[in-house]
């Protein structure tokens, strides 16, 4: 019998085997990103002087501090990952006419850490959504402009089938769900081409999976109901609007024990696109007409000439049903809302941003769901929800493959104030008016008593040096002030309470990376 050890690089290595050209169907292919970091989050803290800590200037994986507020607006990775994405893909004509069958099996390879008390440690292997997919094309219609009845089945995960457009602000993935089990899923969708210009699509889709029914102590089969459509008015101008309904298990709360927790919503965007094709994220690479992910997803930047402009505007409404603080044995719907501007424009080798994004405490907290988990903000909590703008240019020098840029922002950090945190007889710290800030789900800092959240402003210069077609070197020089940030140091009665830290952040980040 193989040990856990070797039985997964020989699962590995079947698979990089099967997927080499000389035996690939069209569309196979092993897409990788091997990356050599040297960084300091930090250079002016030392260790065990900061929270979080921040070691020196160290080879290896990046800390989560190292990314700012704008960065990963598109996309879960930090970029500073080695990783590998492993596609086995067929497709091929059926027995009926009209009828094409089509399949992938897409797996992630993050390569985590050296050493563990595991293989599973070093090396995570993950489903990217792998799918099933049946597409029909009546007699009358064109396969060419993308038309057809097509049904998509995701047999492991279909975490990449989501709700909402930027993937800052998505939601309806497998994290929806409060579960640690997998989330398959299947989607129904109609494409129709009204010209050369203008094409209309509409889906329908399920998700299930299982979660623990808290009150009768036995896993329970939950639903999501996902649909939507589009529409491209003009070759310039698009219209999305999606929705969903998403069974989330019981509330465990005593008060409200057994009581279902369901949840709502519905996004929308607005797309003005000129000079080139409305990009997405690659994480999103399932979400819209046809699955694509014969698509290198590492795929540098093209710079084929001459002006191209993207506007995107997209918002969400939600609404979960949680346990109200205010009233023992009873729920409230809780509303969450989020919006993001995105504004991209390319002159020749000129590139120029802008970001633009808000998410209520609510949103960020959705898939908790809610702070505390299952629970409404109790009634007179001061809720401040998250604002940022921030805007970039790099600009490619082609004789020498160089692209150096520069982006800066501005943040108002999400926030809520209450008179007390934590049980109902909290720790003598906690006593008083507190302000937490929550920078993300469940990342949350507590601020001295009486202090207010401050504005967080951060800027980067970055630097790309292509060497060859696969391989690149970059560097990027970062300066942030943020005025949130604590740590908890005993005072003079020996009691821990919150003091603010040294505003100032100077950091770098460093690599050679390879992509093939």
């Amino acid at each position: 019998m193989l040990t856990n050890r070797s039985a997964l690089f020989t699962i590995v290595a079947g698979l990089l085997a099967a997927a080499l050209p000389a035996s690939a169907w069209a569309g196979d292919f092993v897409d990788t990103r091997v990356t050599l970091l040297f960084s300091d989050d930090n250079i002016l803290a030392d260790a065990g002087e900061t929270t979080p800590n921040s070691p020196s200037a160290r080879l290896g994986a990046a800390n989560s501090s190292n990314s700012q507020f704008y960065d990963n607006f598109n996309t879960k990775y930090s970029g500073f990952e080695t990783l590998t994405n492993l596609v086995l893909y067929k497709q091929a004509p059926s027995y009926f006419e009209g009828l094409t069958t089509e399949a992938a099996l897409a797996l992630n390879l993050l390569v985590a850490r050296e050493r563990g008390t595991s293989s599973l440690d070093a090396v995570k292997i993950g489903d990217a959504s792998s799918y099933l997919r049946l597409n029909y094309v009546p007699r009358s219609w064109s396969a060419k402009q993308g038309e057809g009845i097509s049904l998509t089945g995701f047999p492991m995960s279909a975490d990449r089938f989501r709700l909402g457009y930027a993937y800052k602000i998505s939601w309806g993935g497998s994290s929806a769900f409060p579960t640690n089990e997998s989330v398959p899923g299947a989607k129904l969708q109609v494409t129709k081409a009204i010209n050369d210009d203008q094409i209309v699509y509409g889906f329908v889709g399920l998700k299930t999976t299982l979660i623990l029914n808290d009150k009768i102590h036995e896993q329970e089969t939950n639903y999501g109901f996902l649909a939507g459509a589009g529409v491209d008015f003009t070759r310039w101008l698009r219209w999305d609007i999606s929705g969903g309904f998403f069974q989330k298990g019981v509330n465990p709360n005593t008060a409200v024990l057994g009581k279902p927790v369901d949840a709502r919503g519905l996004s929308s965007e607005l797309v003005f696109h000129f000079g080139a094709p409305v990009g997405r994220s690659v994480d999103f690479a399932l979400y819209k007409n046809d699955p694509d992910l014969p698509t290198r997803f590492f795929k540098p930047e093209s710079y084929p000439g001459g002006f191209a402009f993207t506007a995107a505007i997209e918002g969400s409404v939600l609404q979960q049903v949680l346990a109200d603080p205010d009233e023992f044995g009873a729920t409230t719907r809780q509303s969450a809302q989020a919006g993001a501007l995105q504004l991209r424009a390319k002159w020749d080798y000129l590139r120029f941003n802008v970001l633009g994004l808000y998410r209520s405490l609510s949103f960020i907290q959705f898939n908790v769901p809610g702070l505390p988990p299952f629970q409404d903000f109790p009634g007179g909590t001061d809720l401040v929800a998250e604002k940022f703008i921030a805007v970039g240019a790099d600009y490619y020098l082609r004789g020498l493959h160089l692209t150096p840029g520069i982006i800066g922002g501005v943040q108002i950090p999400a926030s809520f104030t209450t008179e007390s945190l934590g049980s109902n007889n909290p720790p003598e710290s906690f006593l008083g008016t507190r302000t937490v800030v929550v920078r993300d789900q469940n990342q949350l800092t507590v601020l001295p008593s009486d202090a207010d959240p401050k504005p967080i402003y951060s800027g980067k210069v970055t630097l790309r040096w292509d060497i060859s077609d696969y391989f690149a070197a970059a560097g990027e020089f970062y300066v942030n002030y943020d005025w949130n940030r604590t740590t908890f140091r005993d005072s003079a009665a020996g009691v821990a309470q919150p003091v603010f830290e040294d505003p100032w952040i100077v950091g770098f980040n460093t690599l050679l990376q390879a992509r093939f």
